[in-house]
């Protein structure tokens, strides 16, 4: 349910009681959770699909069309994210920190963590595209600022952005030189067979149809196309750790959050038949990791400090490679990917 604060205005919210993908009755996850990052206003509810031929997750009730952005008045497309409990680190902590970190990365070396999250990040970070063809065209939605489409472009893609964050959208081409769509992706009417790839990093799962994007993405693809999205996995270890202090949750933002599973299911409902999902681990440098532990400390009102959180995501991280490369327990990986391609006629 949402509510209101002296600074922000009520968010208008819609009643969601059933799953998207299969029409079940949700299951109350988490109850009460707010924003304590952007500072949107509310307290909000998630529900979960009972089938495990599914697992959808999704707020209940969740922000209307016509009031989410008041979820996104603060947020990382307007300015560079902050942690939450930032301060001044004492000095035992301090100590502490400078004698163990450099062992742990001596750790991450000889063990081949830093290889291997050398090899995934390169690929991540392109969104597992490789090097663009010369002249092919490629559509990054929700593009914010520009990062990854500059990361494209360098690597050789034709790309322009869409975003629906006018101040994003500007500094995107203002400090970047970037040529950037406003908007929604079905209002821009882009014709047939337009893009030979589309990218969707974290997008998906801010939005209220993903079905329908994802069949507007396949109208606009050229045969042979690909389309390639990253999302939060809600079964990933972190989730499983934190739970309702998880940062993957972002509520009232992410309306959505997936498995690899339903994520597909929602692909081929959209009408593409070639389709690919794996997880990813993600866990570069721990930063979700060590969000999730400032969110936790907060709803707990235990404090602690800096070298037992920095220990903490550390450990955590070294326990999902673990899991991820050598037990072979894919879902335990923060994000999904998935790549569609568009079948020739």
């Amino acid at each position: 349910m949402t509510g209101s604060t002296a600074s922000r205005e009520i968010i208008a919210t819609v009643a969601a009681p059933t799953c998207y993908l299969c029409g079940a009755a949700g299951v109350l996850l988490h109850a009460g959770l707010s924003d304590p990052w952007a500072g949107a206003p509310g307290e909000w509810d998630l529900k979960r699909c009972p089938s495990p031929d599914c697992g959808l997750v999704w707020l209940d009730p969740m922000p209307s069309r016509e009031d989410l952005w008041k979820a996104y008045q603060v947020y990382f497309t307007h300015a560079d994210y902050v942690p939450e409990n930032a301060g001044k680190i004492d000095g035992l902590n301090f100590l502490l920190l400078k004698i163990c970190k450099p062992l742990y990365k001596f750790f991450e070396h000889a063990v081949g963590m830093r290889a291997l999250e050398k090899k995934w990040r390169k690929k991540m970070d392109g969104m597992f595209l490789g090097e663009g063809p010369r002249g092919n065209r490629l559509l990054d939605v929700g593009c914010g600022k520009g990062d990854l489409l500059a990361v494209l472009m360098h690597r050789g893609w034709n790309g322009e952005g869409l975003e629906v964050d006018a101040e994003a959208a500007a500094s995107a081409r203002i400090q970047r030189g970037l040529k950037v769509h406003e908007g929604e992706l079905e209002s821009q009417r882009f014709p047939d067979h337009t893009f030979n790839a589309i990218t969707m990093n974290h997008v998906i799962e801010h939005v209220h149809d993903p079905i329908s994007l994802i069949r507007e993405c396949l109208r606009v693809l050229k045969p042979g196309g690909r389309m390639v999205l990253a999302t939060p996995n809600v079964r990933s270890l972190a989730h499983g750790r934190f739970g309702r202090n998880c940062s993957l949750l972002d509520p009232p933002r992410h309306l959505h959050l997936f498995t690899k599973i339903n994520l597909k299911e929602c692909t081929a409902r959209a009408g593409f038949r070639s389709v690919e999902s794996w997880c990813a681990p993600g866990y570069a440098e721990g930063g979700a990791l060590r969000v999730s532990i400032e969110r936790e400390e907060a709803f707990t009102g235990k404090k602690r400090g800096d070298f037992s959180k920095w220990l903490e995501a550390s450990r955590l991280k070294v326990r999902a490679y673990y899991l991820f490369f050598v037990n072979r327990e894919e879902e335990v990986g923060e994000e999904i990917f998935l790549m569609a391609v568009k079948d020739n006629p």
